[in-house]
């Protein structure tokens, strides 16, 4: 490590470590805000804060993050990922009983940032949030409860550029409608009629409503459209692109 580098850590090290000169940090969203009991996804916070950097000089590296922790109210929910734009990662604890909870995020340094009542689990299924009511949370979100007819409405690709036959390549999909960043499920992905076959012929479980992931393509043409479609038969088609 340069001279000027270990300087710069060392005074990095030191803003960190000093709570007066760190901004209190807040709690930009919580995805999803409602689930059911036993929800199996994963929940996301996504903070508006500067996380504190720890440097460890044996091994000339610095990491950020260390040591935050989160809870539901009075149970600690433990950390699977922190991004790099903020964002906490976790599962629904276990013991976390049906009703309303504050979240808390405590900082490595002891900065907390809380969203009172920011969480809810649910004791029972709401008869009309599976009616369908237009009195429903977020604009009409079901969120923690099984996806259900229209609440994904299409798949969107990234373009897709030139590609050669049998070479790996990565697409991404996003999931398109009121409850597009809940999705975590599985769709087919398949070609147009007569353009072949791809592999693999079901992309991998979304992660917020985004699917990234390597395929390969075994025909050759000059206007290849991919296609995801989910259980419902809801489909997104891609850019035509050529495969030579």
């Amino acid at each position: 490590m340069s001279r000027v580098a270990a300087v710069m850590l060392v005074l990095l090290l030191s803003a960190c470590d000093s709570n007066a000169t760190l901004p209190a940090p807040s709690i930009r969203s919580i995805s999803p805000r409602e689930v059911q009991p036993g929800y199996p996804g994963v929940i996301r916070i996504t903070l508006e804060a500067m996380v504190p950097i720890r440097v460890d000089y044996t091994r000339q590296e610095a990491q950020a993050g260390l040591g935050v922790s989160l809870w539901f109210g009075t149970v600690e929910a433990p950390l699977l990922e922190l991004d790099e734009d903020n964002t906490l990662e976790v599962f629904l604890p276990a013991t976390l009983p049906p009703g309303v909870h504050d979240v808390r995020v405590v900082l490595a340094d002891g900065r907390e940032a809380v969203r009172a009542q920011g969480f809810s689990v649910l004791s029972s299924i709401n008869p009309a949030v599976d009616a369908g009511s237009s009195n429903l949370p977020d604009g009409g979100t079901r969120t923690g409860t099984p996806m259900a007819e229209g609440d994904i409405t299409g798949f969107e690709f990234t373009p897709v550029e030139e590609q050669r036959q049998g070479q790996p390549f990565v697409v991404t999909v996003r999931a398109l409608g009121p409850r597009a960043a809940e999705f975590e499920e599985k769709v087919d992905l398949s070609l147009g009629a007569g353009e072949g076959r791809v592999t693999p012929s079901t992309l991998d479980q979304f992660i917020g409503g985004v699917c990234t992931q390597s395929i390969t393509l075994d025909s050759q043409s000059t206007g290849v459209k991919l296609q995801a479609t989910d259980r419902f038969g809801v489909s997104g088609t891609s850019n035509a692109f050529g495969v030579r």
